[in-house]
């Protein structure tokens, strides 16, 4: 490893690696995320994350006395593929952890699956519905609750434009509650809300939407759909005459290559929350150098969130003394708290109900990248 890399993995591991002797043993992860179809703009970097963070972790010892053992299966943005994925790596190759799946919809099937089966998932869902299904479920992101509102309030109470133009995906709950929550916080400071329009994850024609959209002039329009879809309606609606001046908002899907390659010049100032900035500290600094390095590309937020997943796995495996079972392990995950993590401001805590709590940050992409707001 290189200096910059020993020095990064050393802020990020130091509490993982406080445990006593423990006896070695293999703790095996099965990966089930999606690298294609839908949702590939998350698995893609997701996975690349993943990959880096277990062979640095493994190099410094950030698993203690265990070693890890990580298989990776590519579910296709299909919420059945999910489930007999799941089922029979817990069956049959008797996997100690679940790595994914990415989707609300997806966590939402496959949940009920792990907690009958007895199997931590830690999954990449939006919604904070996945974990009442049982206590062997945890998430990585925050809820839509905790990171929405300061998006909003950026714009309601900085930008304060007369009204707002809702578009959201109907057929995922992830979506629907980012939109619900935006919509309450920004019309609490008195932005009205003119249309509340809802479309489908398979829509790509959005012409009638776009002549809507613009003949209702909003000052503000707010995207939450998968980016190169936001690409697609925020390219149409500029081409039907949509203000320049309008405001361009959407979630953390916004803040990817696939939405700024997509959008193009018709992307720029566009405002999203996210939980990476690549230029908050010295370890997203060094993690955003080694990635670049390592795959020819800045790291977005789902990179980060792969290798802050990792840390967090580390973080519980490393605590466990003697062999490494599906119950202690949920119970280690159950416990972390203040894990160094490249999300958000920086440490992560499972709250209760194992509410994951790290913070979130307001960007705007500028010129082919992405800025800091607030």
């Amino acid at each position: 490893m290189t200096k910059v890399s020993r020095l990064t993995m050393k802020a990020l591991l130091g509490a993982t690696l406080l445990a006593g002797p423990a006896a070695a043993d293999e703790v095996n992860i099965s990966a089930i995320l999606s690298t294609t179809g839908t949702y590939a703009f998350v698995g893609v970097p997701l996975v690349n994350g993943i990959r880096m963070a277990d062979e640095e972790l493994a190099a410094a010892g950030g698993y203690g006395d265990h070693t890890v053992a990580i298989q990776y299966d590519d579910n296709r943005s299909d919420r059945q593929e999910a489930i007999s994925l799941l089922t029979r790596r817990a069956n049959v190759d008797q996997s100690d952890l679940i790595l994914g799946p990415i989707a609300s919809s997806e966590a939402m099937a496959t949940g009920p699956v792990a907690v009958q089966l007895q199997v931590p998932m830690f999954t990449v869902a939006m919604t904070s519905e996945v974990l009442p299904l049982g206590e062997w479920i945890f998430k990585s992101t925050e809820t839509a609750v905790t990171y929405m509102p300061p998006l909003a309030n950026y714009i309601g109470e900085t930008l304060q434009p007369a009204n707002c133009y809702l578009v959201s995906i109907l057929d995922n709950p992830g979506y629907i509650i980012q939109k619900d929550v935006f919509r309450d916080t920004l019309a609490s400071h008195g932005v009205e809300i003119i249309a509340d329009e809802g479309i489908l994850a398979s829509d790509t024609d959005f012409t009638a939407l776009s002549t809507k959209i613009v003949d209702a002039d909003p000052e503000c329009l707010f995207v939450t759909t998968p980016p190169e879809q936001a690409a697609n309606i925020i390219l149409q609606a500029r081409q039907a005459g949509l203000d320049p001046d309008t405001i361009i908002a959407g979630d953390t899907g916004l803040g990817s290559s696939q939405f700024i390659n997509a959008a193009g010049s018709a992307g720029e100032g566009t405002l999203f929350v996210s939980i990476f900035s690549e230029d908050y500290s010295d370890a997203t600094r060094d993690f955003a150098e080694r990635y670049q390095a390592r795959y020819g590309i800045p790291p977005d937020h789902w990179a980060a969130t792969g290798y802050s997943m990792m840390s967090i796995i580390a973080a519980a495996i490393s605590s466990i003394e003697g062999e490494v079972t599906r119950e202690n392990l949920r119970e280690a995950m159950t416990q972390t708290r203040d894990v160094p993590v490249l999300m958000g401001t920086g440490s992560m805590t499972f709250g209760e109900g194992r509410v994951p709590v790290h913070g979130s940050v307001v960007m705007r992409v500028r010129d082919g990248g992405w800025e800091v707001v607030q």
